[in-house]
């Protein structure tokens, strides 16, 4: 037993397999187990959700907070402690959270006040005046289609429609009301445990908002802990990065949404247009979703409008189309610093997966989240790269068959025609017919794999050119 001695290599093996063996076991456990441990996790969440919504509030009011804290009442609370600078300082930092907290149920006060007496007015409205709607839109459809064949298929259709509605409500809702009215009342409970969990994540997000310093050195404090100095400083670098790209694309979003709905408000109050301020607001939170935003908000809002006036309800259509191409050509490219850097299909990923997740929540903020892992990756991706002297450009990579370990020369395959980089210069090197490099000197073996280097690109130099500069050196 004296002679044993701990080999670390083999160590590192068995706590390796060890531990996958153990994540393999949790895995198969977990896939055995799911609803149970879906159930779970939803407790878990249920419990956690009032710490949840109060992190994600004081989030959201950190930089309203910041900007009355250093530009408003930093100077005041300096007048009024002149002796105590760590009073002046708490006391900058209250009258921040209270000014911060008043405008946030301000606005969340006002939006109701508009939208609720809207929703009521419209919902009056339209059942009190259904069938005068029927009648219309029949008057509407014989007056545009008059002279067609397509009128009596029209008409026809339209009537088919309005019976299958007719007898839907009849032999559907009307014997399966208590039904609905149970799960209405279980809507009604779940919102108002919304509600509560909300009001105390409000007050749980006063307390981070105060202790925010602490709560960030504390942060800090487990990661210097858990990793060495390097790692804990590239963790550290990235979590910056993260936050200002998330914090940015958040306040760039709101912004944007605002001028899209005070735009559609002056239209539609220009053009006399209903339910004005309802659509608007409409119009405004669906903006916030990318790509599906702007249609999922068109769709009920032009069917109110309809209700009214089918031909506002096509020059609606026009203008949304219209201030939809204002928006993203020139609204959000002056609002956004910068791209999200993603393809429409990790967009159109992000959105799907992330909504069917978490809903409308999850459509709202998938993008974001998305942008921030692809960041996340692509910093990690190209900081191996640099540290194994290969190139970051995705560019280098089209059309790579292999990479010479020694001197990093890239060898391409035939690729027909060459392609181009950003200034029109060659990203690939040029090609004989055989398929071998042409580098523009005469002499050059035939076995030659390596291919022409970019331009801008050192090549290592081989250990051969590298023995013999040696030996001059020596001899000199």
């Amino acid at each position: 037993m004296k002679n044993f001695k701990w080999d670390k290599k083999y160590l590192y093996w068995g706590v390796t397999a060890f531990c996958v063996v153990v994540a393999s076991i949790a895995f198969f456990w977990l896939l055995n187990t799911w609803d149970g441990a879906r159930h779970g996790m939803g407790v878990v969440l249920s419990a956690l959700s009032p710490v949840i919504y109060g992190f994600i509030i004081a989030y959201l009011l950190n930089k309203i907070l910041t900007i009355f804290e250093s530009r408003v009442f930093k100077k005041l609370s300096a007048r009024m402690f002149p002796r105590d600078p760590v009073k002046a300082r708490k006391a900058a930092r209250i009258f921040g959270i209270i000014v911060t907290l008043l405008l946030a149920l301000g606005f969340i006060a006002g939006l109701f006040a508009i939208v609720l007496p809207e929703i009521a007015s419209g919902v009056v409205t339209i059942v009190t005046n259904s069938s005068g709607y029927l009648s219309s839109a029949i008057a509407w459809l014989e007056k545009t289609f008059d002279g067609y064949a397509l009128e009596p298929m029209v008409v026809e259709w339209f009537n088919t429609i309005s019976e299958k509605l007719v007898d839907w409500l009849q032999n559907e809702v009307l014997p399966n009301i208590t039904t609905f009215l149970s799960s209405i009342t279980g809507g009604v409970i779940s919102v108002i445990s919304t509600i509560v969990d909300l009001v105390m994540g409000l007050v749980i997000s006063v307390y981070v908002m105060y202790n925010k310093e602490t709560f960030a050195a504390q942060a800090k404090k487990i990661i210097y802990a858990l990793f060495r100095v390097k790692t804990a400083n590239v963790i550290m670098e990235e979590l910056n990065s993260v936050n200002d790209a998330f914090g940015s694309y958040i306040v760039g979003t709101v912004i944007d949404s605002l001028i899209v709905g005070i735009l559609n408000y002056i239209f539609m109050a220009i053009m006399g247009m209903p339910y004005v301020a309802l659509i608007s607001i409409i119009v405004a939170v669906t903006n916030l979703i990318p790509m599906f935003g702007p249609i999922i908000g068109a769709v009920p809002s032009t069917l109110l409008i309809l209700l009214e006036n089918p031909t506002q309800a096509l020059i609606f259509v026009i203008f949304t189309v219209i201030l939809q191409q204002i928006d993203g050509q020139i609204l959000k490219p002056r609002i956004h610093s910068s791209r999200t850097g993603l393809s429409g299909f990790w967009i159109m990923f992000a959105i799907l997966f992330f909504g069917g997740l978490f809903g409308i929540l999850g459509m709202i903020v998938g993008v974001p989240v998305t942008t921030v892992l692809y960041s996340l990756l692509r910093r990690l991706n190209n900081r191996r790269l640099r540290g194994r002297s290969l190139p970051e450009d995705t560019a280098f990579y089209h059309g790579l068959e292999s990479i010479d370990p020694e001197t990093l020369a890239p060898t391409y395959a035939v690729r027909e025609p060459e392609e181009r980089g950003p200034k029109g210069a060659s990203i690939l090197p040029k090609r004989k017919k055989n398929g071998k490099a042409d580098t523009g000197e005469q002499g050059e073996p035939e076995n030659a794999k390596a291919s022409t280097p970019r331009t801008g690109e050192t090549v290592p130099e081989t250990k051969a050119e590298t023995k013999s500069e040696t030996k001059a050196e020596t001899k000199k």
